[in-house]
């Protein structure tokens, strides 16, 4: 049988991991959207947002644990709950920002 600690470490690698794949989907969407505008109207802050979404969609993957599981570190650091935090954050924060861009 597995300690607690290992079980809530992968609980806590769980839940991050869904967190960041769904900032990941969010800032797809808003991708598609982004390039979508900038086809139309050639815009250089437009150009600008593809840019900021593309490095957005780089700090995705880079801090979903499934990547550092592939790059061979095994265990989540010791910050627990609030290692979370920022991510949901950021899904917040992509969701208000993918409802305003949908509705412009």
């Amino acid at each position: 049988m597995m300690p607690p600690v290992v079980m809530q470490d992968m609980l806590l690698m769980n839940i991050k991991a869904l967190v960041t794949l769904g900032n990941l989907i969010l800032l797809l969407c808003l991708l598609f959207i982004y390039a979508r505008s900038y086809e139309q109207i050639k815009s250089k802050f437009a150009l600008g947002l593809i840019a900021f979404i593309v490095l957005l969609i780089m700090h995705a993957i880079t801090s979903n644990p499934l990547f550092h599981y592939t790059c061979g570190y095994r265990r989540m650091y010791a910050l627990g709950w609030i290692g979370i935090l920022p991510d949901v954050f950021e899904f917040v924060a992509l969701s208000v920002l993918l409802y305003i861009s949908l509705k412009s």
